[in-house]
């Protein structure tokens, strides 16, 4: 009997949320020898920073409420651990597009646990202005404001950081979204040559999507509140050559419990919103004083609701 041919080694599309990877990933899904999944987060979340691997039940159960996996459309196979239900779900990927070289998926935090899985990955790494990816957040309602808008991509580029010393240069890419979008031809190029592919015109047809004129709208905030935000993230801004606005200072101890309540109450707000009041307000109740059936009720009763409008 025939062996299997080798699996080539995957490729993941990593970068902060609202960093742009939806718009690369894309372009990317152009080439007919590339398949790169949405954001496979699920996965990393089902692995310790120590490469501890979750139990099959308890990812069966972590996925459950995991409207992302769900639009995957993917199934789990049976009588496998985590590494082949991994390795399955990149294969009913990769089944998408037969034949193609290149085939991964997304990922938005905790990146470096996926090589528990894939030791010998090769990760795209994207990365935008961090105060563009705040105010993106803030627009969104996934944050009250800069200081904590910015604290994710912040997290984010330190563990890619702390990875990317780590990966021979072969096995990495960092790629400047707004590059991406104001030469997109040229960095295509360069990207497919890290791929070791040829440019497919399709590629180069739909870089469009890249939009310039969302950058530089946290310009538009309060100085104050984008000193703060520069603070924190000054390392890396400038890491990645994004120059700070002015004088930058750490907010206070009132202004960052300021900061703090602002940031609870929108996020507050937006799921009320979307839950309504009156189920906004039972689920809180219940989430304290109700029953273990009646939590799970109404987990279920909210995931319904909120997946229908994900963000």
């Amino acid at each position: 009997m025939a062996s299997e041919p080798p699996r080539p080694a995957p490729t993941f599309l990593v970068a902060a949320p609202r960093s742009g990877a939806a718009a690369l990933r894309h372009v990317l899904n152009q080439h007919p020898a590339i398949i790169i999944a949405p954001e496979f987060d699920f996965l990393v979340e089902a692995i310790t920073p120590d490469g501890r691997l979750m139990k099959r039940d308890a990812f069966l159960r972590s996925v459950d409420f995991n409207s992302r996996f769900k639009k995957l459309g993917l199934t789990v196979p049976q009588g496998t651990g985590l590494a082949g239900i991994a390795q399955a779900l990149l294969d009913q990927v990769a089944a998408a597009r037969p034949g193609a070289a290149i085939v991964g998926a997304t990922l938005q935090h905790d990146f470096d646990r996926i090589l528990w899985l894939w030791p010998d990955a090769r990760f795209i790494h994207l990365v935008r202005d961090g105060r563009d990816v705040a105010m993106a957040n803030v627009r969104a309602r996934q944050a009250g404001n800069l200081w904590h808008g910015i604290a994710e991509w912040t997290e984010a580029e330190a563990l890619w950081d702390r990875m990317s010393h780590k990966l021979p240069p072969d096995r990495q890419y960092t790629i400047k979204y707004e590059t991406m979008a104001a030469e997109p031809d040229y960095e295509i190029r360069r990207l497919c040559q890290f791929l070791q592919l040829p440019v497919a015109p399709e590629m180069l047809q739909q870089a469009g999507v890249l939009e310039r004129e969302a950058a530089g709208r946290w310009r538009k905030a309060e100085t104050r509140e984008i000193s703060a935000a520069e603070h924190r993230a000054a390392r890396w801004l400038l890491q990645n050559s994004y120059f700070l606005s002015g004088t930058v200072r750490p907010p206070s101890i009132l202004h960052r419990a300021a900061l703090g309540i602002q940031n609870k109450a929108a996020i507050a707000n937006h799921r009320r919103e979307r839950l309504g009041t009156g189920l906004w307000v039972k689920g809180g109740l219940v989430g304290k004083l109700g029953t273990r059936k009646a939590k799970a009720r109404m987990k279920r009763r909210q995931y319904d609701i909120l997946s229908r409008n994900e963000d």
